[in-house]
């Protein structure tokens, strides 16, 4: 399948495919030209498989920091965007620690949690699975932020967040993927029911408006003018927003049929206006 017609899934796999069978991998990198830095807390998510253009992404959307999905960080960062490494899933044999002593090298300072375990399609991780293996990640010493569920609010986070309580582990902020209407208003109201549930700083990792009743993009019932309105709305309020300490919008590809509307590129790489919107806020 061609990289411009991927689904969200199929988006992240591509990027993780590169890191299979291998955790970590230097972070000796050269870098490009210095971008402009819009805003500190302002990311983004993206895949840097295929290599083109990923680079060119990052700087034209004003991002601080981005992840990709992956602990493997690219070659060739731009200068002044920071790569925050995740560990997408793990097994009861795998040790972090050589990644930690790496990361922390490298100057790494925070690290991201399994991806989507309450997802059968995504890390599809039990909560006494991603317990069991949570000490050796606070092992590597780097700030934590909690498995990033596609329901931030429900059972499995629920579960694991008691009993990180309970076993006094350690998790420093939890990290939260929304993918709801248009309503700015409700999406800040679900944010400061997580931070109320969890006594944690929020980390929006994936965000982005969603039709998942959508069969195609023509059937949409989103157009790219109201979520440059949703973003107007939106981002000021993150950017005020205390506990909310960095998020990323979600790039999808411009033909999805559930988050077309919401693509930051077009298939040349150019900013789309949602993108010029994220950049400018």
């Amino acid at each position: 399948m061609a990289f411009d017609s991927m689904n969200r899934r199929n988006f992240i796999q591509l990027g993780l495919a590169a890191t299979a069978g291998t955790l970590f991998s230097g972070c000796a990198t050269q870098v490009l030209k210095s971008s402009t830095i819009t805003n500190p807390k302002r990311g983004l998510g993206i895949t840097t498989k295929p290599a083109s253009q990923w680079r060119e992404k990052l700087q034209l959307c004003g991002a601080n920091w981005f992840y990709s999905w992956g602990s493997m960080p690219p070659e060739n960062l731009p200068a002044a965007v920071q790569f925050v490494p995740m560990i997408w899933k793990g097994k009861p044999s795998d040790s972090f620690a050589k990644v930690g002593e790496q990361l922390r090298k490298a100057g790494c300072q925070q690290l991201l949690g399994f991806n989507e375990p309450d997802q059968k399609n995504q890390s599809n991780m039990t909560v006494e699975d991603a317990l069991a293996l949570w000490p050796k990640l606070m092992d590597t010493g780097l700030r934590l932020g909690s498995p990033s569920c596609v329901h931030p609010d429900r059972d499995w986070m629920k579960n694991f967040m008691k009993a990180v309580n309970e076993q006094q582990l350690r998790v420093d902020f939890v990290t939260v993927h929304s993918y709801g209407g248009l309503d700015a208003d409700a999406f800040m109201k679900q944010m400061e029911a997580v931070h109320k549930m969890f006594n944690r700083p929020l980390w929006i990792t994936e965000f982005a408006v969603g039709d998942w009743k959508a069969k195609s993009r023509a059937e949409n019932q989103y157009q790219p003018e109201q979520i440059v309105k949703f973003i107007e709305q939106l981002l000021p309020r993150l950017d005020r927003c205390d506990f909310v300490e960095r998020y990323a919008w979600f790039p999808a590809q411009p033909d999805n049929h559930a988050l077309g509307p919401c693509a930051m590129f077009n298939e040349d790489g150019s900013l789309t206006s949602v993108g010029q919107a994220y950049r400018a806020v």
